[in-house]
């Protein structure tokens, strides 16, 4: 594990003058909306806080560039994940976890000693139960962020009933997260609901969508443009949007859909079921572009069909922010953000006729997508306010008047 000297005098720095020193347990292999989250609100905490990051070898090194642009300073160690199925790619990734974790012991323990922080926070409850026996130790304030509680089936119940003996409060972002994790134990009264925050910019209403996606794949000037981004899995119900287009397109052939997220071999797959549909000239596959809003202003409806119950959904909030209208399965977290028949439209997971008859509806309606759009960025601009979440997250993170 090393540290840069420019690192260490930041650190001896504050710990001299008496601010909040935060030490970040966030092993992300990949940066998707948990990750984009903790960097978000880490990048805009206030300047007496001093933050430090312990992230993880397996990974494909975009979270810690991340922390290099925001000048954060981190260290990597061996922090995986337990598995409890047993197929042979997540035995292997259970076994390796295993053998390294003394290692991300050792590693975490001299950190600790090191920077000696106020607060440890963890992104997720897979770190509590990595590092449960030192925290536990320790007796040290824990945090733990709460994104996407396990279910409430009996072996997690007491799994729970162990791990969270660690963890000093919880911060769930969401009210549904929030009754899911409850399910497992009884909760305080010291955790709390902070949602996931977007920045508010100006915007011109009735907005006038960017034209680059449509001339990208050469699709007509009246062309209605709904469009799926994020992490691309079954999972996240890519199947029922290329199914549900089919069902819409036959309603009205100008209507056009994109798929934003990096390649991967389930992508590969939705590409020949578009093509096995006869969607080719309807559908277009736009990657990962460089900014979110390159997507959100390219595009006329946002269709979140996710068919797992999703912590927040941040492409929500983000879209409503830019004054689109949104179509999403009813995954509990969803109607905190869309009203239904107002900001939005919400659907039955893994239901392709209804998603594909909302899908149609909006469509063929310029004006009840203009409305959506504006009622829902006045939702957002009321609610998902980032700047707000962001000194809600400080202020929990530094209320020393509560045990934790």
């Amino acid at each position: 594990m090393s540290n840069t000297a420019t690192s260490e005098l930041k650190m001896k720095k504050h710990s001299e003058d008496g601010s909040l020193k935060i030490l970040g347990i966030v092993p992300s292999g990949y940066c998707f909306g948990l990750q984009n989250l903790t960097l978000d609100f880490f990048a805009r905490l206030p300047p007496a806080v001093t933050s430090y990051f312990l992230t993880t070898r397996w990974t494909d090194g975009e979270f810690g560039r991340r922390l290099d642009g925001l000048r954060v300073p981190y260290s990597s160690t061996w922090l995986g994940m337990f598995s409890r199925n047993l197929d042979r790619r997540n035995l292997k990734m259970t076994v390796a976890c295993l053998l390294k974790l003394p290692v991300a012991w050792w590693d975490f323990l001299r950190l600790y000693q090191f920077f000696r922080p106020d607060v440890i926070y963890l992104a997720n409850y897979h770190e509590v139960i990595l590092l449960w026996p030192l925290l536990f130790w320790l007796r040290q304030r824990v945090v733990c962020h709460m994104h996407d509680p396990p279910p409430a089936v009996a072996f997690q119940r007491v799994s729970f009933f162990v791990w969270r003996s660690a963890v000093g409060r919880f911060v769930c972002v969401s009210e549904s997260v929030r009754e899911r994790l409850a399910r497992l134990g009884p909760l305080s009264g010291a955790d709390a609901v902070i949602h996931n925050g977007v920045a508010i910019r100006e915007l011109d209403l009735p907005r006038r969508r960017a034209s680059h996606l449509r001339e990208r794949f050469n699709w007509p000037e009246g062309a209605v443009i709904f469009g799926i981004t994020g992490q691309v899995s079954p999972a996240k119900g890519h199947t029922d949007f290329v199914e549900a287009a089919a069902l819409a397109a036959r309603d009205n052939p100008d209507l056009r859909f994109v798929v934003g997220g990096k390649s991967n071999e389930f992508l590969e797959r939705l590409k020949d079921k578009v093509k096995d549909l006869g969607l080719n000239d309807s559908f277009g596959f736009c990657g990962w572009l460089p900014s979110a809003s390159d997507f959100y202003q390219a595009i006329d409806v946002l269709v979140m069909p996710s068919r797992q119950e999703e912590g927040f959904g941040l492409v929500v909030a983000e879209a409503g922010e830019r004054g689109i209208p949104v179509i999403a399965t009813r995954t509990g977290v969803a109607a905190e953000v869309v009203i239904d028949g107002e900001t939005g439209l919400l659907v039955a997971k893994q239901d392709p006729a209804a998603l594909g008859s909302s899908m149609a509806l909006l469509g063929n309606n310029s004006h009840l997508r203009n409305m959506m759009g504006a009622r829902g960025r006045e939702r957002v601009c009321r609610m998902f306010e980032r700047d707000k979440q962001v000194e809600k997250f400080f202020r929990f993170l530094a209320n020393r008047d509560r045990e934790c």
